[in-house]
């Protein structure tokens, strides 16, 4: 652009410049700032109802501590406990995403009703993905903590009350 406008070509000041995708949502307001509050409280229900499942999972585990010492005393790897109870807290997320994705097109489908504007408010493929992936990663991280517990037990308390 320079060399053109050196001979010539472009008569206006130059004003071009590349932005990423957040600075270019950013400058044409794009995202109002509503969304990205409501995204950011989002976020943070997200973290409390991890850390209510952390506590529920922990209990739920701990309430079966003796069958996994009888586990642990048959020959079962620590690995293997905890590889198990991940999957269960896997499943634990995957059963919330798919409650929750049908749910929050339903909100949502209501919210463009109700909305002054009629602005129509939908879940792209990306976001539904994006949800499906949340609860993956909020079901893992609640799990690791209770699965980690349980196999650090050593099997032989329990043993000893049965």
């Amino acid at each position: 652009m320079r060399e053109q406008k050196k001979h010539g070509r472009f008569q206006r000041p130059l004003n071009n410049r590349v932005t990423n995708l957040q600075q270019t949502l950013g400058d044409f307001q794009i995202v109002r700032p509503q969304m990205s509050a409501m995204a950011a409280v989002s976020l943070l229900f997200l973290a409390v109802c991890s850390l209510n499942l952390v506590g529920l999972l922990l209990g739920k585990f701990l309430a079966r501590a003796p069958e996994i010492s009888v586990r642990r005393a048959l020959g079962a790897s620590r690995a293997q406990i905890f590889l198990q109870h991940i999957v269960e807290c896997e499943m634990v997320g995957i059963i919330g995403g798919a409650i929750g994705v049908p749910l929050s097109m339903g909100v949502l489908a209501f919210l463009t009703k109700v909305l002054p504007g009629n602005i129509p408010i939908h879940l792209d493929a990306q976001m539904v993905f994006a949800a499906v992936f949340l609860s993956l990663v909020a079901g893992f991280v609640a799990g690791v903590y209770p699965a980690w517990r349980v196999c650090t037990m050593p099997p032989a308390m329990q043993l000893k009350l049965q």
